[in-house]
């Protein structure tokens, strides 16, 4: 019975995978920068550029591979890849889950199945959908060559542990987790051999990240420009209870949401389980090794693997993350949770095999998650990822030539080049002349300097005095400001008041010289992305100053 119900909770979320590759839309800012790496003119030329990508270069290798074998660069094309991940990643859990002796990943699929940040990133053009199936066969075949070592089961592992470090440069924090978890069961059984192993297999997926180095070190430059003044636990928490909150990525964040404590007790249940376990595999040492004390041994040593692995997981996650200082996302979250899920699955699962109670509380649990999260899941999976290629066709229509269509920001910019083909000039802020990848090296300069954007300004300003329109793509159309900010340090460190400054030139500019201001509707059918959802402003006509009386 409880094959069964996971089978049908499995199904639904394939169905969740397959509705968000159809309703999806176009990429939005990141996925089109993955792409753009991925079709970089020559291999060198891609890595020339990784240190302006979040990750090493297996994703891109793959989606290249894919461009050119398959459907070639179209949306489409690019949807079914990630749909073909989502799908193997729910194939994953189920496979890990029979490595670890369950009947099925019940617990898993109940807590991610539906999960609105798990259907948001798990299929996108980004790693970390391959990153997350990556890290369950690794906990699987770890698990499998710590129960029962072989030639075959540590190739496996090897294997699976070198690809899972290629998916996301802070996977190396997940991987010395589940290492250390194991090592953990081989130094209390004192296989020494097998330490030995797993010691290799840690080593030889450490060594090939080391052609990273001058990668990272390059990137590192630019890592102040994001970073948040000041650090706490209280934003990682707050970012944290958003990924896990029964909302779509059509609204918002808001307050904490009450899903992260579920998560909290699940957790504190799962560590409570495997002390009991431990305890009860001190009582079996002085047993005689029969078949069901045999049993007991392997349980006790699951839970000991899950319960180190998920532990360790967590807490250097969350210390990588206070170090790097950085605004977090929730897809920043998604492995953890998909390592907590499947942990969790050997603790509360594998641990207590048996259809009653355990079985019967683990379909409860997932019938009343499964409902829990199904309308925000449904909405998601109907959510487009940005309205930019509408923004694009609006303006193809309505743009004449002479026009100045003003972008905000730079990222923004690497969708708008995308989708918009127009005759009229566009142009970012900052105003940088590269558009396919995140050019943090070309924003930076732009910092640097004082007048960064006196070319935008005066465009803008010949544009309406020729009688032309000034479009504004982007969030700083719905801004009103009163009077000239004062600029920020140029070597100030951090981007976002820059970004503020800017915006605010340009704004007010516009609110002083241009006559008339109109808002455009964007017909979209059905929610859109709020990461990736703007609106445009048509300024038109000129006049030498207005005041506030005007």
């Amino acid at each position: 019975m409880e094959t069964w119900v996971t089978l049908a909770g499995t199904t639904f979320a394939a169905l969740l995978l397959m509705l968000t590759a159809m309703h999806a839309g176009p990429l939005w800012r990141d996925e089109v920068n993955t792409l753009n790496m991925a079709q970089m003119s020559s291999l060198r030329e891609l890595w020339q550029n990784l240190p302006f990508e979040s990750f090493p270069p297996l994703w891109p290798l793959l989606l290249r591979g894919w461009s050119v074998l398959v459907l070639g660069d179209s949306d489409a094309g690019v949807r079914l890849l990630g749909l073909l991940v989502g799908l193997i990643f729910l194939a994953s859990l189920w496979l890990c889950s029979r490595w670890m002796g369950s009947r099925a990943p019940i617990l898993s699929v109940a807590l991610l199945g539906s999960l609105p940040a798990f259907i948001f990133i798990i299929g996108a053009n980004r790693a970390y959908g391959l990153a997350s199936c990556l890290l369950v066969l690794s906990f699987g075949t770890l698990w499998r060559m710590v129960e029962l070592p072989s030639r075959s089961r540590v190739f496996w592992a090897t294997l699976t542990c070198f690809l899972f470090a290629q998916c996301v440069y802070y996977d190396a924090v997940f991987l010395c987790a589940i290492l250390s978890g194991a090592a953990i069961v081989v130094i209390q059984r004192r296989q020494w051999k097998t330490l030995v192993t797993l010691t290799g297999i840690g080593a030889v997926a450490g060594m090939s990240m080391l052609i990273y180095l001058p990668v990272i070190h390059r990137g590192s430059a630019y890592v102040p420009m994001n970073q948040e003044p000041f650090s706490n636990y209280s934003v990682l928490w707050h970012t944290l209870g958003d990924a896990l909150a029964t909302r779509s990525s059509a609204h918002p964040p808001t307050a904490d949401s009450p899903e992260i404590w579920l998560w909290d007790m699940l957790l504190l249940g799962g560590f409570v389980v495997a002390l009991v376990m431990q305890r009860k595999l001190d009582r079996e040492k002085h047993r005689p090794k029969t078949t069901a004390a045999n049993f007991v041994r392997v349980r006790c040593d699951l839970t000991l693997f899950c319960a180190v692995s998920m532990l360790l997981g967590i807490v250097g996650f969350m210390a990588f993350l206070m170090k790097l200082n950085y605004p977090t996302q929730t897809w920043y979250y998604v492995e953890m949770l998909c390592l907590c899920a499947i942990a969790l699955d050997g603790l509360l699962g594998a641990s207590w095999p048996a259809l009653r109670p355990w079985g019967l509380l683990r379909i409860g649990f997932m019938l009343v998650m499964m409902t829990w999260y199904a309308r925000s899941a449904w909405e998601e999976a109907h959510t487009r990822r940005s309205n930019v290629d509408l923004i694009a066709v609006v303006l193809n229509q309505r743009v004449v030539a002479g026009d100045l269509i003003v972008v905000q920001t730079a990222w923004e910019g690497i969708t708008f080049n995308r989708y918009y083909h127009g005759s009229a000039h566009w142009v970012t802020v900052p105003p940088i002349d590269s558009h396919k990848v995140h050019r943090n090296d070309l924003v930076v300069e732009m910092m640097n300097q004082l007048d960064a954007m006196d070319p935008v300004l005066r465009e803008m300003t010949n544009t309406l005095h020729n009688g032309n329109s000034v479009w504004i793509v982007g969030s700083m159309a719905v801004e009103h400001p009163r009077q000239q900010p004062s600029p920020p340090v140029p070597q100030t460190g951090r981007l976002m008041p820059h970004m503020n400054y800017w915006s605010a030139q340009v704004m007010l500019l516009l609110r002083e010289h241009a006559v008339q201001e109109q808002a455009l509707a964007i017909p979209v059918n059905g929610p859109v992305s709020h990461l990736e959802k703007l609106p445009v402003a048509q300024f038109s006509g000129f006049s030498g100053y207005k005041t506030d009386a005007d």
